[in-house]
């Protein structure tokens, strides 16, 4: 289906995310490495609270807002790509920290697909700090990564 509201938009980034978090979770429990687990378990409080971030927006949102129409297929490749990544269970961080980074492209990407089609520039506003909000956890997971470096 092909038409969805901003809401169903907004879930399906919160689902890609819960995705993610499973995955980091999936690694932890196969990975031996001790630096590794100690990246991992801080990255999965980080993602469960973007999860709770998220979630926090949609509640705040709008109704008008999160009722707008979009003419866009909800996509399902991120989906796809964090499904792959568990073929490799024993990981280190940069392993971790490419699945992350790649992962948050794919998403950007697809959300900036999305605000392009937006009539409406106080839905693309919102998206605009959607985005922002999803690169802001990206980069704080990777000074996380840099700083495990230096320990």
């Amino acid at each position: 289906m092909r038409f969805h509201q901003l809401k169903d938009i907004y879930q399906h980034v919160t689902e890609i995310n819960q995705e993610l978090n499973d995955l980091y979770v999936y690694f932890l429990e196969n990975t031996k490495d001790e630096r590794t687990r100690i990246f991992l378990h801080y990255i999965i409080e980080k993602q469960t609270e973007n999860i709770l971030d998220i979630k926090r927006l949609i509640s705040d949102e709008a109704i008008g807002v999160l009722s707008t129409w979009i003419d866009e297929d909800i996509e399902h490749k991120v989906s796809e790509s964090i499904i792959s990544f568990k073929e490799n269970s024993d990981v280190n961080i940069t392993t971790v920290l490419d699945v992350t980074t790649q992962i948050r492209l794919e998403l950007n990407d697809w959300l900036n697909i999305i605000k392009a089609l937006m009539p409406s520039e106080t839905v693309k506003t919102h998206l605009e700090n959607l985005i922002e909000l999803q690169s802001a956890k990206a980069q704080q997971i990777i000074h996380a990564a840099n700083r495990m470096d230096d320990i």
